[in-house]
């Protein structure tokens, strides 16, 4: 009876959210140009898995405590796991940990965004990540603070994230918090997932008002890796709605080797779509796995306008 009736209230939070999150109107304001200001901040766009960042931006099962950032659901197991991205001269950090918590898992993770901009106000601050390689001479950051929870329910695993989203440029900063919702369900070898983001409130700083990039990710990947011949493959694929209705898909494929057991070499490859400019739609990556540490690197190539610059990742976890 306990068990149901958390699993009952559960479904109750998530409802009551995702209403709540849909009833919200994003705060609303107009650029130097008398146009709405393209939703933000960027480091809601950005991936703080590097593995997920090899994969085309696709996130697969085994992902722990960094889907707490992304895809609430898919939060699972005990462990801690970090990432460092550096795009041109700015630099994402992400850190994040979970543990079994009354039969479901919570998962807590924090992603900080820093670079150089000569935007003159938030609405003109970069929404796209190739933009952060033109760097300038204003100190932006921007912040975000997860805390989630998933847990079965109705045979569909189910996650809620709460999040504290910040923004600052120069002596103008600003904070907000926002709801993400999901579900996932394994379907014999494929777990599929669904995540509504940023449901909330948008970034005020000073006269200026941001609305939160909300966005709608659908994904699938290989619950596991499966053998082919000596080799073992998996891969993963999403579609997504950006804040701006950009429809974003990306996938990859990832082949492990172990020559002794538990010790994995992994080589990943994928792509992305790319909206705007002459950024380079393929990633790449590799990995580690042994006992209990995996360690991953990813990398992409950048292009704006007539600057361009390797993106690399390194991603450590533990479980």
């Amino acid at each position: 009876m306990a068990c149901h009736g958390r699993r009952v209230g559960l479904a109750a939070a998530v409802l009551v959210l995702v209403m709540l999150g849909s009833r919200t109107v994003p705060l609303r304001a107009q650029d130097a140009n008398g146009a709405d200001p393209v939703p933000g901040p960027l480091i809601l766009e950005l991936s703080s898995s590097t593995r997920a960042m090899a994969l085309g931006g696709a996130f697969r099962v085994g992902e722990g405590a960094r889907a707490v950032l992304h895809h609430p659901a898919l939060i699972a197991g005990e462990g801690f796991g970090s990432s460092r991205t550096k795009i041109g001269g700015a630099t994402h950090l992400a850190l994040s940990g979970s543990r079994a918590w009354l039969g479901g898992t919570v998962a807590a993770g924090v992603s900080f965004l820093e670079y150089g901009t000569s935007a003159e106000s938030p609405l003109a601050l970069p929404r796209d990540a190739a933009v952060l390689i033109g760097g300038g001479h204003m100190s932006a950051s921007e912040y975000v603070a997860a805390l989630g929870f998933a847990d079965e329910l109705f045979s569909v695993d189910v996650g809620v994230a709460a999040k504290l989203i910040g923004q600052r440029l120069g002596g103008l900063g600003g904070n907000t918090v926002a709801v993400d919702v999901g579900a996932a369900r394994s379907i014999g070898r494929v777990a599929t997932a669904l995540t509504v983001q940023n449901l909330g409130r948008g970034l005020k700083l000073g006269r200026y008002e941001v609305p939160l990039a909300r966005r709608v990710v659908v994904g699938a990947g290989t619950a596991g890796r499966a053998p082919v011949g000596p080799l073992d493959v998996g891969g993963a694929v999403q579609i997504a709605r950006e804040g701006d209705g950009d429809i974003v898909p990306g996938a990859g494929l990832e082949v492990a080797w172990w020559p002794v057991q538990r010790r994995v070499f992994i080589v990943r490859i994928g792509a992305v779509r790319v909206a705007e400019g002459d950024s380079s739609p393929i990633t790449f990556g590799f990995g580690f796995e042994g006992d209990r540490i995996r360690i991953d690197y990813a990398q992409r190539d950048y292009r704006h306008e007539d600057l361009g610059a390797l993106s690399h990742s390194i991603g450590v976890a533990f479980r």
